[in-house]
């Protein structure tokens, strides 16, 4: 219900630039609307890896008393319950990469190269040549945020079944849906757009 009314409530009118316009033409508002959203999911992300980090490695130093600002027990929240569990690595949990192996990375890595492209993308502008015009067109763009709302989804549902609360989790799932249903937009923009100079 609070994702749905924070869709509900947010704007999404997306800007999009064509070939002829500059990279600095991007409004104030069209930063603040994803620009900003990327920001916050790098930090949340860099933070997830902190708290993993020191809770994986607690049991090497049993004085080290660490409690994460997102183990809020007066709502019931644990981020280090959540960042401990095999999920949290799901690379490994997929078997994508072997358990215990350097590709084993915490899911915060992988969010921080997701946001940092999208924040990379809304800085600077869609329309690029070379690579870049590939890798930030809206159709792959689609794509990627479609495989980040989808990790959103299996690790949301995770989370209702162990019957967990995560901050940190939740608020990252949010910016991924919201994310993911303006590059929706973009692309049908953009496609809406080809149609019409037919």
């Amino acid at each position: 219900d609070l994702l749905f009314y924070y869709l509900s409530k947010t704007s999404f009118n997306l800007p999009i630039q064509h070939s002829n316009a500059s990279p600095s033409a991007m409004t104030i508002s069209s930063f603040f609307n994803n620009g900003l959203l990327s920001v916050l999911g790098i930090l949340l992300s860099a933070y997830s890896i902190y708290v993993e980090y020191r809770v994986e490695h607690k049991a090497e130093n049993p004085d080290d008393v660490f409690t994460a600002l997102c183990d809020i027990e007066a709502i019931g929240a644990s981020c280090s319950t959540v960042f401990s569990l095999p999920e949290a690595k799901m690379l490994s949990f997929f078997g994508l990469v072997p358990h215990g192996s350097i590709l084993d990375i915490p899911n915060g890595y992988l969010g921080i190269a997701f946001y940092a492209l999208s924040l990379t993308r809304h800085v600077t502008g869609i329309q690029r040549s070379g690579l870049l015009s590939h890798l930030f067109h809206p159709t792959v763009n689609l794509i990627i945020t479609t495989l980040a709302f989808s990790s959103s989804i299996f690790l949301a549902r995770k989370l209702y079944i162990i019957q967990e609360v995560c901050v940190v989790c939740i608020t990252t799932h949010i910016i991924n849906t919201t994310i993911f249903y303006r590059s929706i937009q973009e692309a049908l923009s953009v496609s809406e757009g080809k149609i019409k100079r037919q």
